[in-house]
């Protein structure tokens, strides 16, 4: 049994947004469903306890200080590295020289677009000389590529599904609490090609709003309940024109059975049909749409049916963290729908 020690920010301080279905929590859910001993090791939580509740220089310190001795005392086969800034690189290769046949996997749920993304892509460039597999959420090859060394693999991660997470089954409520749902953790997101807070005023639709016009955020277990009261879910991200780019918003509609609009710049109807979610191309689309399903929940419901089984068959946690580390331990993989792999 390989053991992977598993890098990221865990949330267990700070009860902020939806840490409880994060990504961190579903890829070591998946790693130890496909049969790998995966140590959770918080990297912030970890830094603000050093630093006396923050994340100062001694707590950086210090941390990197302890993830040394930690893989010493557990002798990984294997780091996953996600979104952990206050790692150093030199502590990734110490630890590398340390276990020579070490392998290493970092992934990042970011959009990478030049300009628009800069720090993102500062941090993952971060560790470029220590990681063996880089998989982000982002599947242009041609922004992918900026990332390749020669001696790394790059590719795609989808957001990921996990059913013992995502419980809901909104395509089973004809007339659900809520008609539709928008949780963002910022007011301002691209609608339609324009950068601009999206129009929710359509006559006769219970909104549920959650992070934008004055309304508080969902934390924890709640944004989970209201994913399952809502009959569909507008899955707006900062950016909705970079190919298979989404916030994991996406996949918490479908997964928890709600209908999702996204927008077809994103290219997700590649991988999804028209009858597996509600695509748009233009605000008059959009609010046809809208409409439509509002005024025939049966349509709505067998769409969004088709959707819930669509995601949690092709972008289930075993599938995509197989995958993962069939990438990082063999080489050898099955290839998928969403597969972009730049070796």
């Amino acid at each position: 049994m390989k053991k992977i020690v598993h890098i990221s920010n865990f949330n267990l301080m700070r009860f902020k947004g939806c840490f409880i279905n994060g990504m961190p929590v579903k890829i070591s859910n998946g790693l130890t469903r496909n049969g790998y001993y995966v140590m959770n090791y918080p990297d912030r939580d970890l830094c603000r306890m050093f630093g006396y509740g923050h994340m100062n220089f001694l707590g950086k310190r210090r941390i990197n200080r302890h993830l040394i001795d930690y893989c010493r005392a557990v002798k990984p086969d294997a780091l996953f590295i996600g979104h952990a800034d206050v790692i150093d690189v030199d502590t990734i290769l110490e630890i590398k020289k340390i276990f020579p046949g070490l392998k290493i996997l970092q992934w990042s749920c970011d959009w990478i677009v030049p300009g628009y993304a800069d720090r993102n892509i500062t941090a993952l460039k971060k560790y470029l000389e220590a990681v063996d597999v880089l998989l982000i959420t982002t599947g242009d090859a041609k922004l992918l590529k900026q990332f390749k060394t020669g001696k790394n693999i790059v590719g795609y991660l989808p957001n990921i599904a996990d059913k013992s997470i995502e419980t809901g089954e909104a395509f089973k409520q004809k007339s659900p609490l809520y008609d539709i749902m928008l949780a963002t953790n910022t007011g301002k997101r691209q609608f339609c090609g324009q950068v601009d807070e999206a129009n929710t005023k359509v006559s006769g639709l219970k909104w549920l709003l959650a992070g934008i016009k004055g309304a508080p955020g969902l934390n924890g277990y709640e944004y989970i309940e209201k994913l399952a009261q809502s009959a569909m879910g507008l899955n707006l991200s900062r950016l909705n024109d970079i190919y298979h780019y989404s916030s994991d918003r996406m996949v918490h509609i479908m997964a928890n059975g709600g209908l999702a609009f996204i927008d077809r710049r994103t290219g997700f109807n590649d991988i999804f049909t028209e009858d597996e979610a509600a695509f748009y191309s233009e605000r008059g689309e959009f609010f046809d749409k809208l409409r439509f399903y509002k005024e025939n929940p049966e349509a709505r419901m067998k769409t969004a049916e088709k959707g819930f089984i669509k995601i949690h068959h092709d972008f289930n946690d075993i599938v995509i963290t197989k995958y993962m580390a069939d990438l990082l331990f063999s080489n050898k993989i099955t290839e998928k729908p969403w597969q972009v792999l730049l070796k």
